[in-house]
């Protein structure tokens, strides 16, 4: 399958998407159906841009990395896999960096 950057934009998206709303079931699950969707956006809106950035910046750059290249047709759900794991892997180091730059002060 050919692949162009706005289809793998969407597929991006799609994960961000995914990720979120899996999220928010989890939430609304724990709080017996009373889920807040403004609050939400709140809390996360920054780590939903952060993902969003970081899907059009690997689109812009997916010829420049050799293992993008390699799945071939499977591109597109290493995209969705991409946008549904980037905010939790970004997240994840964001805080293991800051914790490295607190224990080095």
């Amino acid at each position: 399958m050919n692949y162009t950057p706005y289809l793998l934009l969407a597929c991006g998206f799609g994960g961000v998407l995914l990720h979120n709303l899996m999220k928010m079931d989890e939430i609304n699950r724990k709080d017996n159906g009373e889920f807040k969707f403004g609050k939400y956006l709140k809390l996360e809106r920054f780590s939903i841009i952060i993902s969003c950035l970081l899907v059009g910046i690997l689109v812009m750059i997916r010829s420049e990395i050799r293992q993008l290249e390699q799945i071939g047709n499977w591109l597109g759900i290493a995209f969705i896999a991409i946008g549904y794991m980037a905010q939790s892997i970004l997240i994840r180091y964001m805080g293991k960096a800051k914790n490295i730059l607190e224990d080095k002060n």
